[in-house]
């Protein structure tokens, strides 16, 4: 997204990768015939399930289900190619090289693409059994009975123990008191912090709003040279585009109701959130091209996919006191925001919903939850566990290595059990689903450019906004 994010971001995340082929992650390579729990009926039978872009964690568990559901099929329908990818093999202390993957951010048009055929398949009844719901409006076709509901499904089901996966996490994506999609992982939406800066009165990040934190970033901007800069910026890189889009969803519920099909742009506190955002810029609260990046309270990086992110990054930015805290937020529910690549809902049109439940439950099993292929947050507590016990291996016999973000180096050494109680504490508290819509996005990116450059009003684009999101709503 934005250079020292992306930068962050693919280190600590393809470390985890290179890590995994020596943790003590379980073994993920051999098919376990009590995974998932037997099939009805030993009559051939194709699950279908819809993804933009099929990864390793799917791959696996393709593998794996098909071999302890022999006659079963799982067919995943990708509609976007995985694109190419580099990869590196640093040298690991005893010699050996670990290969790295590097993972791309999707592309909008790709999401977009996505979104619109699924959406299209879902109205026509010609939907997959299973729909990852990245991106699509799940209230909208929930409300439409196009999804089947799944805590329904849950209740009926004694083998299913939901007592074993993070309640705030589905709590947070329930809607009417159901659930309609469910995520089989997640990523944490988050800042990552300067404690140097922030001494020993943090802000408060369980309840602040974007208007408390341009108000305590004040405090942050000395000049003690006097040169009329700031000493440094409250907030690192971030495009106009990319700010609005991060503001509007960590409050999406305050101006979306995809269930009544209903926006609120024109409200007076989206106004005011517009003019706030532009603010940051006039008032340098955003650090600006020609100043060090590196010279900043808060890094915008908003998206930790990774244990290893939770783990490694404090370590190694502001000189080894950093600490994630949770993105300001106009909701009226607070805690730490979560978005999910992997949300998972069925078709209620689908001829084979128990199959297709049974697949999704082995999903979200200990097994799948713990894999290393998961390339997430687990929302199984027990798959969390095993995720998180492989910090503890860290700096062990084979899992040696050193980790290099922008030219500073750190050799990884064992998490501690504080260190690993903190991480859990953050995903206890993950119970913020912080909803997008890719059409709404782009429409809030593209609308809002002209009032950043002067050219439009907040009003005025606000009205526009309104507009548009309502017709695409009601469509």
């Amino acid at each position: 997204m934005f250079k020292m994010k992306k930068t962050m971001t693919l280190c600590a995340s393809l470390a985890v990768v290179a890590l995994a082929g020596c943790s003590a992650a379980p073994a993920s390579d051999t098919p376990t015939p009590s995974a998932a729990s037997p099939s009805a009926s030993n009559a051939a039978k194709t699950i279908s399930l819809s993804v933009m872009t099929s990864d390793r964690f799917l791959e696996l568990a393709k593998q794996k289900y098909e071999a302890a559901h022999p006659g079963t099929t799982v067919q995943i329908k990708e509609y976007v190619a995985a694109p190419n990818v580099d990869t590196k093999a640093p040298s690991a202390p005893d010699g050996k090289q670990q290969n790295m993957v590097m993972m791309a951010k999707p592309d909008p048009k790709n999401a977009e693409k996505y979104v619109t055929s699924v959406g299209a398949e879902l109205m026509s009844g010609k939907a997959s059994d299973i729909i990852v719901m990245d991106g699509l409006p799940y209230r909208k076709y929930a409300d439409k009975k196009l999804l089947e509901n799944l805590s329904d499904l849950m209740s009926k089901d004694s083998s299913f123990q939901k007592d074993n996966y993070y309640s705030g996490m589905l709590n947070a994506m329930a809607y009417k008191g159901a659930l309609y999609t469910i995520p089989a992982k997640i990523g944490l939406t988050m800042w990552l912090g300067n404690q140097a800066v922030l001494g020993s009165t943090p802000p408060d990040d369980s309840k602040w709003t974007w208007a408390d934190f341009k108000k305590q970033a004040a405090a942050w901007q000395a000049d003690k040279n006097n040169d009329g800069k700031p000493d440094v910026y409250p907030l690192g890189k971030v495009e106009p585009d990319q700010l609005v889009t991060q503001m509007l969803n960590s409050s999406f519920a305050k101006f979306v109701d995809a269930g009544a099909q209903k926006a609120k742009f024109d409200s007076p506190d989206f106004i005011q959130l517009l003019k706030l955002a532009k603010s940051m810029y006039d008032d340098q609260i955003i650090v600006p091209d020609t100043a060090d990046a590196n010279n900043v309270v808060f890094q915008p990086k908003s998206n930790i996919f990774m244990y290893m992110d939770m783990y490694a990054l404090p370590k190694m930015q502001f000189g080894g006191k950093g600490a994630f805290y949770n993105l300001p937020s106009e909701n009226d529910v607070k805690g730490t925001p979560f978005t999910s690549s992997l949300p998972l809902a069925i078709n209620s049109k689908s001829p084979n919903k128990q199959e297709a439940w049974d697949f999704v439950k082995f999903l979200l099993s200990d097994e799948m939850q713990s894999a290393r292929e998961l390339n997430g947050f687990a929302v199984n507590k027990n798959g969390a566990k095993a995720q998180l016990d492989t910090l503890k291996t860290l700096g062990t016999g084979n899992a040696k290595m050193k980790l290099n973000i922008n030219g500073s180096a750190m050799t990884l050494q064992a998490a501690t059990d504080d260190e690993v109680a903190n991480i859990t504490g953050v995903l206890d508290k993950a119970n913020v689903y912080a909803e997008s819509d890719a059409k709404i996005s782009t429409i809030v990116a593209e609308e809002t450019a002209p009032f950043f450059q002067g050219q439009k009003s907040a009003e005025e684009v606000a009205k526009i906004i309104q507009n548009k999101v309502s017709t695409y709503l009601q469509e």
